[in-house]
């Protein structure tokens, strides 16, 4: 049995390609820009510890352009550790360590 189809234009084809996935507007992964991030290590900053006694803390974070953290924020008691958990966070997240920390 035959049936007969409507005469189809240019148009149709397109939507059709597009439905099948054969045509699309959106980038591809490798094609996204991702925004910058960097690895920030900062202090040593006053603070407290639980006797009242002033001490000096270091802070490593995950960062956006204008330094704003964007998930945890390490909290160091020693310069020593807390660089090389920076250092470390650095090469594991293939991210720019923006080095800001002085010994107390």
């Amino acid at each position: 049995m035959f049936f007969p189809q409507p005469a189809m234009n240019q148009d149709h084809h397109k939507r059709l390609s597009v439905r099948l996935g054969a045509e699309t507007n959106s980038p591809r992964a490798s094609q996204v820009i991702k925004p910058w991030r960097g690895v920030f290590f900062e202090g040593p900053e006053p603070s407290q510890d639980s006797d009242g006694e002033e001490i000096p803390i270091w802070f490593v974070y995950v960062g956006d352009r204008r330094a704003d953290p964007i998930g945890t924020v390490y909290r160091c008691l020693s310069f020593g550790p807390a660089l090389r958990l920076a250092r470390r966070m650095s090469c594991d997240r293939k991210l720019e360590l923006i080095h800001e920390a002085m010994p107390a």
